[in-house]
């Protein structure tokens, strides 16, 4: 329980220093055009999802004919978040490209040869914004297995150069916080946040959004929610199978961080030009 509690103490100073999706630091975005999103790796929307009328992910039901699952809820994710982004005041276009770890890997390496940037080209503003909400290949195995944790750390590895390429191109990379799920401590869902959390440490040029309320405590060996989270029926029979009512928390809150963000970036732009306008 104590180690449950370092990391999350962890994580949450992560999510602190990263802003939870304000400029952490580096120069504001630019804000005169519609904002620019390209998300990779897993969907955030699931069209199949059972409970989909329960939350209204109506963007889910529009997108659930489509043919191919994984085209289907990234069709859904894309259609969700500009909904709710536009219901936030902000306008965004937003495209999507399912990718898992493996794949991941195979675009770090065919692009990159799997090397990060000299420290003297991430110097450019970022215009664009990509959401990443990438997976281990391997969501079930926990956190404690040895392949797992090689996965873990080859995973961080690609992180660091993918994001820190990414900012070369002026491109903010903006990584989904994992849902913990109720399965076990050591979770698939602890192994990738640990992995997240190694790859910032590490260097990767990432701010974390889509934090939510969602709180396990395993004192007694079973899953018990905090008294804010929602229960371990919002989570399938495997306990690790987050359903629609979740997803809407998670959606709801990555549109809160970036609609903040991007407002900011304006308000900064804004004023600069005035100050620029009057000479100061």
């Amino acid at each position: 329980m104590i180690k449950t509690m370092v990391a999350a103490a962890l994580f949450s100073g992560c999510l602190a220093a990263c802003g939870g999706g304000s400029d952490g630091g580096s120069a504001p975005l630019q804000a005169a055009k519609p904002l620019t999103i390209s998300m990779y790796g897993k969907p955030l929307v699931s069209a199949s999802s059972g409970a989909t009328a329960h939350v209204q992910l109506a963007a889910a039901a529009r997108a659930a004919s489509a043919p191919d699952t994984g085209a289907s809820d990234a069709q859904a994710t894309v259609q969700t978040l500009q909904d709710a982004l536009a219901s936030r005041g902000v306008t965004a276009d937003v495209t999507a490209q399912v990718m898992d770890g493996t794949t991941l890997h195979e675009l770090v390496t065919t692009e990159y040869n799997g090397v990060a940037p000299s420290p003297a080209l991430l110097t450019k503003d970022p215009s664009e914004w990509v959401v990443v909400n990438f997976q281990l290949d391997d969501m079930v195995t926990p956190s404690s297995d040895p392949a797992q944790q090689a996965a873990m750390s080859q995973f961080a590895a690609d992180l660091v150069v993918f994001s820190q390429w990414a900012a070369v191109a002026g491109k903010a990379v903006f990584a989904v916080v994992p849902v913990q799920t109720c399965d076990a401590l050591d979770s698939a869902s602890a192994a990738l946040q640990k992995a997240l959390i190694q790859a910032f440490s590490n260097g990767a040029a990432l701010r974390f959004i889509g934090q939510t309320s969602v709180s396990f405590g395993f004192g007694n060996g079973t899953a018990e929610p905090t008294a804010t989270s929602p229960g371990i029926e919002h989570f399938g029979a495997d306990c690790r199978t987050p359903d629609a009512y979740i997803q809407n928390l998670v959606v709801q809150s990555v549109a809160d961080s970036i609609a903040a963000g991007y407002k900011e970036s304006a308000a900064s732009a804004s004023a600069a030009s005035g100050a620029s306008a009057t000479g100061t």
